[in-house]
């Protein structure tokens, strides 16, 4: 990662800005949109028959488990990724104008959105100013309202990602059965718990690699099992090798 790099992450969210990572043709266990800030880029019409050729755009809306691959990518880009079972995914599936047969294209809204993040990557935006734009991009109604006794459990989450306390444990503590507390969760984030739970534990462990900490103590101080777990975890949901996180910057 360059050293402008930044990646954000927030809930079952995460957000990069930089300069493409030249990664060979690859799938992703969540949806990515990705972005030219600077200029269009190139998307393999198949992957798997290069004859096909690409398609030239400045947006491109890739579904979870695609197998995809960019090229011509010149600049600063964007890749905003949301989890497949978060509602975010079927937002934006509602803004694309061309479906395409594997990737979407022509978002309504894009240029504007472009010009937002490109504004955040060159810092003449901060993130507290550019993240409730993609909480209404991604919500359609800003950042989900949250039940205080689910805004306990989350506090309760984010403070000790490593800790990963049970349904039965987060529920009581609430003071809710477990059915309700699913209900209400699901309803504040998006996403299922254990999900959730997973998309925090990668975000405590690419803050700490990000600061300079190692794979193996990042990834045990996050609580998962070793440095291979995570690697794999990281890769299947992001398509690349945490340790291309190194040298970079992460804001929460």
């Amino acid at each position: 990662m360059a050293p402008s790099a930044r990646l954000y992450s927030w809930g079952a969210r995460a957000l990069f800005l930089g300069e493409a990572l030249g990664l060979t043709p690859h799938r992703n266990a969540v949806a990515v949109l990705a972005l030219g800030l600077e200029a269009p880029f190139d998307v393999a019409v198949d992957p798997a028959d290069p004859a096909a050729g690409h398609r030239r755009c400045r947006a491109a809306l890739i579904p979870p488990n695609t197998l995809h691959h960019l090229a011509a990518t010149t600049g600063t880009m964007a890749f905003l990724y949301v989890d497949a079972r978060s509602p975010d995914l079927a937002r934006l599936q509602g803004l694309v104008r061309d479906p395409g047969a594997r990737v979407g294209f022509d978002l309504d809204g894009e240029a504007e959105l472009i010009a937002r993040l490109a504004g955040l990557a060159r810092g003449e935006a901060d993130w507290a100013a550019t993240r409730p734009g993609l909480d209404v991009l991604l919500s359609g109604l800003g950042a989900r309202p949250k039940d205080p006794r689910v805004r306990r459990a989350l506090d309760l989450l984010h403070a000790d990602p490593a800790a990963r306390p049970s349904l039965e444990a987060l529920a009581r503590q609430a003071g809710l059965s477990t059915s309700r507390f699913i209900h209400l969760f699901k309803a504040a984030t998006g996403v299922p718990l254990r999900r959730y739970k997973l998309w925090i534990a990668m975000g405590a462990a690419m803050r700490a690699i990000v600061a300079g900490e190692t794979l193996t103590n990042a990834a045990l101080d996050a609580g998962f099992s070793s440095s291979a777990h995570f690697s794999a975890a990281f890769r299947e949901m992001f398509g690349m090798e945490p340790s291309r996180l190194s040298g970079g910057r992460l804001a929460a």
